[in-house]
């Protein structure tokens, strides 16, 4: 099984009407190196308007695999669907039909469920966009690894080392 490594964010400043995102994901292969940059359009249902229509992603309150196979027939433009229920979600590719129903299994469920389903459905999308099959997406794990309490925090500096040529003496030029 591949790991991949991925990385998905609301765009700021591109919300509109509450409901839609522009969402950039970027999915990291770190086997091969590549690297999948992807924008897309992220719709919260029920949305007033077209932005349903010209959506890629489109998430609802929902239950079941019918529910998941209409939304996605009655908005064709959208590459992925999830439709969901507290800790379970429908998730429907549309380009080959493929469905799978996930559970979130975690110590008394997430605490905001709809925002992980959201961030998997951009995921699903960035994964189609790379050209993986969907039949391989079920084998992937959500969840960022976990780091133990014992383990320091990774620093960001690095460590510095004095030049012989320099001087502890501030005043005090280096040159000869």
């Amino acid at each position: 099984m591949t790991t991949f490594v991925a990385v998905t964010s609301a765009l700021r400043g591109t919300e509109s009407r509450g409901r839609a995102r522009r969402v950039c994901s970027v999915l990291l292969d770190p086997a091969s190196r590549t690297v999948t940059v992807d924008e897309h359009v992220r719709v919260r249902l029920p949305s007033r308007g077209r932005l349903a229509l010209l959506a890629d992603v489109l998430i609802e309150q929902g239950t079941g695999a019918q529910r998941a196979a209409e939304t996605a027939a009655a908005h064709p433009g959208a590459l992925v669907v999830a439709v969901h229920h507290g800790s379970r979600c429908w998730l429907r590719f549309s380009p080959d039909g493929v469905l799978l129903e996930l559970v979130a299994q975690s110590a008394g469920g997430p605490e905001r469920p709809e925002e992980l389903w959201a961030a998997l459905a951009s995921f699903a999308h960035s994964w189609l966009v790379a050209g993986l099959p969907t039949a391989e997406f079920s084998l992937v794990s959500p969840h960022p690894p976990q780091t133990q309490a014992s383990d320091p925090p990774p620093s960001n500096r690095r460590r510095r080392r004095r030049a012989d040529s320099a001087s502890s003496d501030r005043d005090r030029s280096t040159e000869a």
